[in-house]
């Protein structure tokens, strides 16, 4: 199960939809994705807790044999590059083909690269290696904790106590990675950690950024090597410009339930205006949405079949297209409406930059985020996020009014109890 949560901040500086793995993913909470600025440089010094500058402490290691090793069997004295990857699919070709070079290139410079398969088996870890023979020439070793077991019930399907229990076996299982015992922090992989010849943190980079080339190249010329005029990063960077310097950033805040809910004008397929005044009298979902946002497309359905059963109850659902361009919610509708029959699709003009009603106005900056308006134009209620089986939205909207089944508010408030857990 995909994370169901994307995040709306800086849209100036761009779009980044996050996503946890399969193996985190099992247990997180459905909610909004994140517009988030992109990486103002591919690397960063410190690595959580662990200062760049200081010796990296030695951690075990399995050979994709099954042998015991260490970390310090491999980077003694060297220049290191060691990627934290995923066992079953290892890096992406371009970084595999990137890694290899600095590998057979610089091995005469004392730079060891070092392949780490995480969450996987040495089943996975041969078969990777099967599959890509030929590809690389460094070694590939396992992190021994293994592949987190996955639990016999799905996350809808747990009562309370069952997932409190399963989140406390998660929390146990992931701070044993290598991550978190080197830096006390979970990172996405690929994670690619440079360690100079004196055992020393350089610093790291993530391995789907797009200038990742760059990071690495970088961290390996602050770690004293050499490079060939052709493998010199297209920027150096300074390391007053790679220094994290904390910020207070003012966040939106959001509308309080019991406020008037702020007029808006949005502009529907065909391109006339659609005013949220145009429904005084209706209760409202406001759902704000965008094409790129994979929860957002996720919890329609559900959204849809509630605007179904309780349209004779005089709910409608406005879906505002938010943070995205014209043309992608023109295309996204044109192919999709009739799937969505309930509800009133239409695109904030304000595109993606930061003036979209959804931040300005309603303070928004997770989505999907829906927003329930009474008859009165009066925030009845909001929900932020969605998974699989939920009907936290049936309970909003009874806050305004409609009747909804005794039976579905108690499992709301049995969903509210599981999602308490998440936060």
């Amino acid at each position: 199960m995909k994370s169901t949560l994307c995040v709306l901040i800086a849209i100036l500086a761009g779009l980044m939809c996050h996503s946890a793995s399969a193996q985190t993913a099992a247990l997180k909470p459905a909610g909004p994705k994140p517009i988030v600025a992109k990486a103002r440089v591919p690397l960063m010094e410190d690595f959580g807790n662990l200062k760049s500058g200081s010796v990296v402490p030695d951690f075990a290691l399995k050979t994709s044999e099954g042998r015991d090793a260490n970390f310090y069997d491999y980077s003694k004295g060297k220049v290191t590059i060691f990627s934290l990857w995923p066992a079953v699919s290892g890096p992406p070709e371009k970084l595999l083909e990137f890694f290899n070079t600095l590998a057979t290139k610089y091995a005469s410079s004392g730079v060891q690269m070092l392949g780490i398969a995480v969450y996987g088996t040495n089943v996975d870890v041969q078969a990777w290696k099967d599959k890509n023979a030929g590809k690389f020439t460094f070694p590939v070793t396992l992190d021994p904790l293994g592949k987190y077991s996955l639990p016999t019930k799905t996350r809808d399907k747990m009562t309370v106590d069952e997932l409190k229990a399963e989140r406390a076996r998660s929390t146990e299982f992931y701070s044993k990675t290598i991550s978190m015992r080197l830096g006390g922090k979970i990172t996405p992989v690929p994670t690619i950690v440079v360690v100079n010849a004196e055992g020393q943190l350089v610093g790291w980079t993530l391995g789907m950024l797009p200038n990742v080339n760059d990071g690495v190249e970088n961290l390996l010329l602050r770690a004293g090597l050499k490079l060939a005029p052709e493998d010199m990063p297209s920027k150096v960077y300074t390391s007053a410009e790679t220094k994290i310097v904390p910020t207070k950033t003012a966040m939106p805040k959001l509308l309080e339930i019991g406020a008037k809910a702020p007029d808006f004008t949005v502009v529907d397929l065909e391109g006339h205006p659609v005013k949220l005044s145009d429904y005084l009298g209706k209760v409202v979902v406001i759902d704000f949405w965008a094409t790129w946002c994979g929860p957002c497309i996720a919890s329609m359905p559900h959204t849809n079949e509630v605007a179904k059963t309780y349209k004779d109850q005089g709910v409608v659902v406005l879906g505002s297209c938010t943070s995205d361009t014209r043309e992608n919610f023109e295309k996204w509708v044109k192919t999709n409406q009739a799937k969505y029959s309930n509800f009133i699709f239409a695109h904030d003009p304000a595109g993606r930059t930061p003036a979209t009603i959804a931040i300005k106005q309603y303070g928004v900056t997770m989505i999907p985020h829906q927003y329930i308006i009474d008859r009165n134009g009066i925030i009845a209620g909001h929900c932020v996020g969605y998974l699989p089986g939920e009907v936290l939205l049936e309970a909003q909207i009874a806050r305004a009014g409609i009747k909804v089944d005794p039976a579905i508010l108690a499992k709301a408030q049995i969903d509210q109890q599981k999602r308490d857990l998440d936060h």
